[in-house]
């Protein structure tokens, strides 16, 4: 991204996003970023009922991005009282000033957030210059707004094999997360986040009840998560959005 006004898109819910030139594609759905982030991730994978019933809450997010499903949700858990921790993986930090041009604070409740969430983009920057992707992953974390933690881990997500690496292994611990947002490029702009291996991690790190959920319905998607023992769901998607979005929900049983 060169420059950040070409780059800009405004959605058709108003909200605005990035074009990505080596993906070929927006950083969010064009139909309404905000508005699809709401319905896929936070509705779809009921952490915003958790949230609102002010529960404890851990999300695994796959690609961090210009922050606007953890700042959704953590706008949520601070308006609650809730106590959220997020962790992500990461392999390319935008430029705080891109991310600022989104105009974020204007869909949260509390937009200090943003401030925040722009020196956290800042401070990563700096500590990570000269970083290879390919370096096995390192995790950071740090204390989120109103408690709670952000715990991030840089670098390629997977190994050759297609298994998570390192930090990413870490934050995918079996059993450990209420919920995983897929939130990467397509499975064809970035494949290698959509391998059958990867998917089963996710999967596996979701506790009994917890859910799954993204954008993509592509077959071999809803296949790997079936394999992996989760309860797999086509729903409506987001007004004037896709037609259909997906989630797997781990049986709350097992």
């Amino acid at each position: 991204m060169k420059d950040t006004h070409e780059a800009l898109r405004v959605t058709g819910d108003g909200s605005r996003t990035l074009f990505d030139e080596a993906a070929g594609q927006t950083l969010h759905s064009e139909h309404g970023a905000v508005a699809e982030a709401r319905h896929v991730y936070l509705e779809g994978s009921g952490v915003a009922m958790q949230l609102a019933q002010g529960e404890v809450v851990t999300v695994f997010e796959v690609g961090l991005g210009a922050g606007l499903n953890l700042l959704l949700t953590l706008d949520l858990a601070v308006r609650h009282g809730a106590t959220l921790h997020y962790r992500a993986v990461e392999r390319a930090w935008l430029d705080p000033s891109e991310v600022a041009a989104l105009g974020w604070g204007a869909h949260l409740h509390d937009p200090s957030l943003v401030a925040w969430f722009l020196a956290f983009l800042e401070e990563m920057r700096s500590v990570t210059v000269g970083w290879e992707p390919s370096r096995e992953p390192v995790a950071w974390t740090r204390e989120l707004p109103g408690g709670g933690t952000l715990t991030v881990a840089y670098g390629d997500a997977v190994d050759e094999a297609g298994l998570p690496r390192g930090a990413v292994r870490d934050l995918l611990a079996p059993a450990s997360v209420d919920a995983v947002y897929h939130d990467a490029f397509s499975p064809a702009a970035n494949p290698r986040l959509w391998e059958a291996g990867f998917l089963r991690a996710c999967a596996g790190a979701l506790r009994p009840g917890g859910a799954w959920s993204s954008y993509s319905v592509a077959g071999f998607v809803r296949r790997a998560l079936d394999d992996a023992g989760l309860e797999v769901e086509k729903r409506p998607g987001p007004p004037g959005g896709k037609r259909e979005v997906l989630v797997a929900r781990r049986p709350a049983g097992r």
